[in-house]
């Protein structure tokens, strides 16, 4: 049996990549030809260095060998982009050559194909104020407004089966979209994270991308707040994170935390479990964040997961429950303080670390592959 896959670009290197990255392995797993359609040409070195071991698709399709991702931020570029990817989505469901059409960019187009993996729906951004970097607010209000005009009619052409990230996005769908959707959490590789290491530093760490959606600015202030812990952010930084960066700096300098908060942009896999299997805290500082796969590797590498109480991490993976797994907090001056609970007691850290690892075992590859797999199978005959 035959899949189309279809995603703007895997060289953004973010959470939707890896996702999709994901769904080429748990398909071919599952015996399917899996065929790879994106607008631009997927840069397979730097997809091994930074997701580590990957599944490549039997064949892959690409409308143009240029950087799209490279020049994403004017606006021209943009549009061209997103035309693009509407068109091949149109093109591929009019060919009828393959048994499903799965999209999973569709935050952008959640129409079409036979099934749209929605991370967050565009036109809910505006609410919850996760403008992307390369625009403005201003701009942003403009585009989702045109945008939801679009959406709309696409999906009264041909709407697709929705497929989302946790209970939270599901009640974000049917609010904004008034669309039902099923909840498939995206997939870990929790044993490459496996550690049960129990020597431990009072670090506290935050896997993130460094972007102003994700609010890292809190974490000199929580810093600033803190007795005995030092911290770590390790993430993806690309053309849109020098200025989060240097804000960073500024802050991190204007709290007077500069030996306590060190950035590490961009390091490899390798280094970022190290440092994960060396921290006792993971902090997690995005409200509202639709999911969060970082959580659940550091849960896997042992550590106890504080996170901000709203979104995909509290309803979903800590199940609205305080001190079961880890703990949320509202304010800095919370998270600062459980920070300092977890660091003078070890009993505590302990067991958190412990019920934080058989948690992560819940979101595993193969419990990903075999919830897809009955996915796909009931769509295929259905055609």
């Amino acid at each position: 049996m035959s899949v189309a896959l279809s995603h703007l670009s895997l060289n953004f290197l973010g959470g939707e990549e890896k996702l999709c990255l994901s769904f080429i392995e748990a398909l071919h797993s599952s015996g399917y030809q899996v065929a790879l359609h994106t607008v631009e040409k997927t840069d397979w070195a730097s997809m091994r260095r930074f997701f580590g071991k990957i599944t490549k698709p039997d064949r892959e399709v690409y409308t143009t060998s240029s950087a799209v991702h490279a020049s994403f931020f004017k606006t021209p570029n943009l549009i061209m982009a997103y035309a693009r990817y509407l068109g091949r989505l149109v093109k591929l469901a009019s060919e009828e050559k393959y048994d499903v059409i799965i999209n999973t960019y569709g935050d952008l187009i959640n129409s079409i194909a036979d099934v749209s993996y929605v991370h967050f729906p565009i036109i809910a951004t505006v609410d919850y104020p996760q403008t992307p970097a390369f625009t403005s607010p201003f701009k942003w209000k403009a585009y989702c407004r045109i945008y939801s005009i679009a959406a709309t009619f696409l999906d009264s052409v041909r709407p697709s089966f929705l497929l989302t990230n946790s209970k939270f996005t599901q009640q974000v769908i049917s609010k904004y979209l008034k669309r039902e959707a099923l909840v498939l959490h995206p997939p870990v590789d929790v044993q490459a994270y496996a550690s049960n290491k129990v020597k431990r530093e009072n670090l506290v760490i935050t896997v993130s991308k460094f972007t102003p959606k994700r609010m890292l600015h809190r974490i000199p202030l929580i810093a600033m707040n803190t007795k005995n812990a030092k911290f770590m952010i390790v993430g993806v930084a690309d053309e849109y994170s020098s200025k989060t960066i240097q804000d960073l700096n500024r802050l991190i300098e204007k709290c007077k935390v500069k030996d306590k908060v060190t950035l590490y942009p961009n390091v490899p896999r390798s280094t970022l479990i190290k440092l994960l299997t060396t921290a006792k805290v993971y902090l997690h500082v995005m409200t509202s964040d639709h999911f969060g796969i970082s959580i659940i590797e550091a849960m896997a590498a042992g550590c106890a997961p504080i996170v901000h109480k709203s979104g995909g991490p509290w309803l979903d993976i800590l199940d609205q429950q305080q001190g079961k797994t880890g703990f949320s907090y509202s304010t800095v001056e919370e998270a600062a303080r459980l920070i300092d609970i977890i660091m003078s007691d070890e009993s505590l850290w302990r067991k958190l670390s412990f019920t934080s690892r058989k948690r992560s075992e819940d979101y595993s590859d193969q419990e990903f592959q075999k919830k897809l797999n009955v996915i796909v199978r009931k769509l295929s005959s259905s055609h």
